[in-house]
């Protein structure tokens, strides 16, 4: 099933009906597209090896913030059943080994320190981006940021020039089949947060693109802080909140404190009303301070 929904997503970022074995073989120089398609469709073909982990390269462009975040299960499943599905590498023109897809896969047997199953195929970077790009959209749920970065990753290896950043736009495009309009935005949101922050953030699963967008804005109004909010930001909350946390620590960071935290009172019900980068300190003061009126009524009048 997964192949299947593999060879769909890529006959979709292709924008053309599969060939057939056939016609791979009569389009040998189609554009580079073509040759990504007849590149992955072959891959059935060749026999997989085990290599060892370590000789195998990472790729210029990632697709995770984290590759290693929640390995652990991989880890795993691999050393009680073995790897099921073999990694992909390609011959760089230097002769070396490089990922194209399944780094966590790779990770993995790096861990456990076994050889990993891979298959090898002769390709060229732009297949290789596109291949990584469907692969992983139709494995994984990747993060709209991680997304982003992935678009950013691309056009700064291939776009070097003002002439092959139009083809490295096209490439981000198909990789991800996404508008070829939202392409430019998912750069610019990608290289204008600090990288740091980004990463302070994590993921952020679930969060879409526009509370990227007003943190993008807020980072432009004054990089110097952005850099600064990202050593602010709690680490034991779930990644939306630390978006918002990071988003709250730049608009609020005139605001008088009194303001950040709200205290209300209807009948023997208080509410606290707290900016999300606040929640964890506020929350064990008033445990701290609960815990304290307890135990000095338990306690009596002296």
């Amino acid at each position: 099933m997964a192949r299947k929904v593999f060879g769909d997503s890529l006959k979709n970022a292709m924008g053309k009906t599969l060939p057939s074995d056939e016609d791979l073989d009569v389009r040998r120089t189609s554009p580079t597209v073509a040759r990504a398609q007849a590149s992955v469709l072959e891959e059935d073909k060749h026999a997989t090896r085990l290599i060892d982990p370590t000789a195998i390269r990472l790729s210029a462009v990632m697709d995770r913030i984290d590759p290693s975040d929640g390995l652990d299960e991989l880890v795993s499943s691999i050393r009680e059943h073995g790897q099921k599905v073999p990694v992909l590498v390609r011959r760089t023109q230097d002769g070396a080994l490089e990922i194209v897809y399944g780094r966590r896969r790779l990770f993995a047997c790096r861990q456990l320190g076994q050889k990993v199953r891979a298959t090898i195929m002769e390709m060229t970077d732009e297949e290789a981006l596109i291949a990584q790009g469907v692969e992983n959209n139709a494995r994984q749920d990747p993060s709209f940021i991680e997304r982003a970065l992935f678009v950013a990753g691309i056009i700064r290896e291939l776009g070097k020039t003002d002439e092959t950043r139009k083809n490295a736009q096209t490439i981000a495009h198909r990789a991800l089949q996404v508008d070829e309009s939202l392409v430019s935005r998912m750069n610019r949101i990608a290289t204008g947060i600090p990288m740091e922050l980004i990463q302070a953030v994590g993921p952020a699963h679930g969060v879409g693109r526009r509370v990227w967008e007003k943190l993008l804005k807020l980072c432009e109004e004054d990089v110097a802080r952005a850099r600064e909010v990202s050593g602010e930001i709690p680490r034991n909350i779930p990644g939306p909140d630390r978006l918002k946390a990071a988003v709250t620590l730049l608009t609020t960071q005139n605001t008088h404190p009194s303001e950040r935290v709200k205290i209300g009172r209807k009948g023997n019900r208080i509410t606290i009303d707290v900016d999300a980068d606040l929640v964890p300190r506020v929350e064990e003061a008033v445990r701290k301070l609960v815990t304290e009126l307890l135990n000095r009524d338990q306690d009596g009048p002296e």
